[in-house]
């Protein structure tokens, strides 16, 4: 069945963070943010291809969903690029529902590493943390402040997919603090002035359920967040440079936390 103009506005309108909202749904372009939801088994509603366009690849993974119960509809050339999120579109777009979580939820026993992003709002670094929560095994992102839309297409790029793997949920510190002390969760923050080697936490690491914070590049943590953090980590490094990128400086701090785990692990 042809798209309708009406669809073709609505998916449009996805490009923006009003769109979503009202939606409910997200959109991801490109064959490889595609086989991640196939992989995470977070499918579609809807996938939108241009036949014309479609490598072996594609044709293989449309045929995927399409087994799934997936819809798929066709676009014509122009139809795509208009809809797309970059300028050279691929040949096929996924429609999908963003989750629905509930705050109580991802403060629940079985959630022991948490990642919390405030006021990260470039889409780039927020989707390289999530990446990284996913690789280094972070079960949940919170996002605290002015932070970017997690379902941006470019947040989605970003994470390379990993949004389809990770609980992501915007939060108001004020309710946080409060399930982090309901949840008798021990924070962890991070900044220049941090005062703790995260190797002399590692007591705390493997015993208790823990949330680790990175704060934006240009401020770092709040006052007010850092005020509340059980303890302050630091990275080291050379004087000649003033600060390290956000996205790379929690990524690194979580890859210390999945090496203190794994080593227990393996011991």
């Amino acid at each position: 069945m042809p798209v309708t103009k009406t669809e073709l506005k609505n998916l449009k309108s996805l490009l923006t963070k009003k769109g979503r909202r009202q939606q409910r749904l997200f959109l991801a372009e490109g064959v490889r943010l595609l086989e991640e939801s196939l992989r995470h088994r977070f499918y579609p509603e809807k996938v939108y291809c241009s036949p014309s366009r479609l490598s072996e690849r594609e044709k293989k993974l449309v045929d995927n969903f399409e087994n799934k119960g997936v819809t798929i509809t066709p676009l014509s050339e122009k139809q795509l690029e208009y809809v797309s999120p970059t300028i050279a579109p691929q040949g096929l777009v996924g429609i999908f529902k963003i989750p629905e979580i509930k705050e109580t939820e991802l403060f629940q026993p079985q959630y022991r590493k948490l990642l919390l992003c405030e006021n990260i709002s470039d889409p780039g670094n927020l989707g390289t943390l999530i990446r990284s929560a996913a690789a280094f095994a972070f079960e949940a992102v919170l996002l605290v402040g002015n932070a970017a839309d997690p379902y941006n297409p470019k947040v989605v790029r970003a994470s390379a997919g990993t949004v389809f793997a990770v609980k992501i949920l915007k939060v108001r510190l004020e309710q946080l603090l409060t399930l982090v002390k309901d949840g008798k969760i021990f924070m962890i923050g991070t900044g220049p002035t941090g005062r703790h080697d995260l190797n002399r936490l590692k007591s705390r690491v493997l015993k208790d359920r823990f949330l680790l914070a990175v704060g934006s590049e240009a401020e770092g943590l709040t006052e007010e967040f850092l005020s509340q953090c059980d303890a302050v980590v630091r990275i080291d490094h050379e004087t000649g440079v003033e600060s390290l990128n956000a996205a790379v400086a929690g990524s690194i701090i979580m890859k210390q936390v999945y090496d203190i785990l794994n080593r227990e692990k393996n011991a």
